[in-house]
């Protein structure tokens, strides 16, 4: 197909995937193309099958339109997550509905191998038949950490440094890998898909294995030289506190409001460290906050109030419309929350907290697969390769079952 007809197809696919029903006119709208190259892409695309025609709208003129989407099984995304207490994997659909799912708890100050990443990959693609494995399009991962130029990943939290992890993963998979920050997947996940969504000013902040804000200002995302502004878990937050960070530095925000950290703190409080055999959650501390653990209580307080110092910084310097709070924090919300406003309100000028929305996602725990699908899609649509198979006649397919949870013989 000539080089013209690609950058149709990349742009009326582009604008379907953010709207899944849209008619001709609003995809010319959103496209800038004439309506004849739109027509000419969407004809080809409806042959293939890879998209629909799903009902029709009766214009104040008479004319009948076309109401249009996607094929949710025109295609499939390999997607990991790996932020957090627990690596994610699972297979998505066209437009990111995740249909089968594989999470494995990490071991904290372990390294996380390659190997395990491959594994859980290679778990959720036994849910797939042959004609669903055949169209399998790309691998879309959600990874912390710092980017180097090359490709390396240094991630403290996983003991890596400068790990070359899309080629690794390449070398194992015949499939295109596409890597995003998972700061950034978050918060385009926020915007595409919740809080987010028509907000100009807003950040993600992401609580969990790590520390990291996702920042959208004036409507654009916020990436700094190498897209990886946002890394606030290393601020040193009290430079007087003892707590040692994976970066090597101590009195860093992650070091001590991070959900391995919060942990930490309660096993030394309780003097429970000595105990190897007490495997805690962040979750627990948390039910043990509402019980009145006065060792809970101590930990809780003190990342609350560091936490909502960091944030106060971040109002003062950006003048948000809206904060949303994600990972861990989503299961500790009534206990994190009046303890944030109030930090926030005390050190943030007054103009700024005054219409400041502070609110905890509803995209739940699968916002970084989520984020990571989005990610995918959008990139295969830059690979001519990809595109084309995207555009393959659609087989006859047997659906995957609902999205289902795995349970890893690891897990707890």
């Amino acid at each position: 197909m000539p080089k013209i007809a690609q950058q149709w197809l990349h742009k009326v696919l582009d604008a379907m995937y953010q709207r899944r029903t849209v008619t001709r006119a609003q995809i010319v709208q959103a496209t800038k193309l004439n309506p004849a190259s739109v027509s000419h892409a969407l004809q080809y695309l409806l042959e293939r099958g890879t998209i629909l025609k799903v009902g029709e709208l009766q214009s104040k003129a008479g004319r009948r339109r076309d109401v249009l989407t996607l094929n949710a099984e025109a295609g499939y995304f390999v997607v990991a997550d790996l932020e957090g207490a627990h690596i994610c994997f699972a297979i998505t659909n066209f437009v990111g509905d995740i249909r089968y799912r594989w999470e494995e708890d990490i071991q904290i100050g372990r390294t996380l191998e390659v190997k395990e990443i491959c594994d859980g990959i290679r778990m959720v693609l036994r849910g797939l038949t042959d004609a669903q494995r055949s169209r399998l399009l790309a691998i879309g991962v959600s990874c912390p950490g710092i980017w180097h130029k090359g490709g390396g990943v240094t991630a403290f939290n996983l003991g890596w440094r400068k790990m070359p992890l899309a080629l690794k993963l390449e070398a194992n998979f015949d499939l295109p890998v596409y890597l995003e920050h998972s700061t950034r997947c978050a918060i385009m996940a926020e915007r595409w898909l919740g809080l987010g969504q028509n907000v100009r000013n807003f950040a993600f902040v992401t609580v969990g294995y790590g520390v990291g804000v996702g920042i959208f200002s004036n409507g654009r995302f916020v990436g700094g030289r190498d897209k990886m502004a946002g890394e606030l878990g290393h601020i040193r937050i009290d430079p007087a506190a003892r707590d040692l960070c994976g970066c090597g530095k101590t009195g860093c925000l992650e070091s001590i409001v991070s959900s391995p950290n919060i942990v930490r703190q309660y096993l030394e409080l309780s003097g429970l460290e000595r105990q190897p055999s007490v495997g805690l959650r962040v979750g627990d501390i948390f039910d043990r906050y509402k019980h009145g653990d006065p060792h809970a209580v101590q930990v809780i307080n003190r990342a609350s109030k560091y936490l909502g110092l960091a944030l106060s910084y971040l109002v003062n310097f950006l003048n948000p419309e809206l904060i949303i709070l994600g990972d861990d924090l989503v299961g500790g919300e009534d206990i994190f929350l009046p303890k944030i406003r109030s930090e926030i309100e005390a050190n943030s000028l007054p103009d700024f907290v005054e219409n400041l929305e502070i609110r905890v996602s509803r995209l739940g725990h699968d916002i970084g697969l989520k984020g990571a699908a989005s990610f995918a899609f959008r990139n295969s649509l830059n690979n001519a390769a990809v595109l084309m198979k995207m555009c393959r006649p659609a087989v006859e397919s047997q659906e995957l079952t609902e999205a289902q949870d795995v349970a890893s013989p690891h897990s707890t």
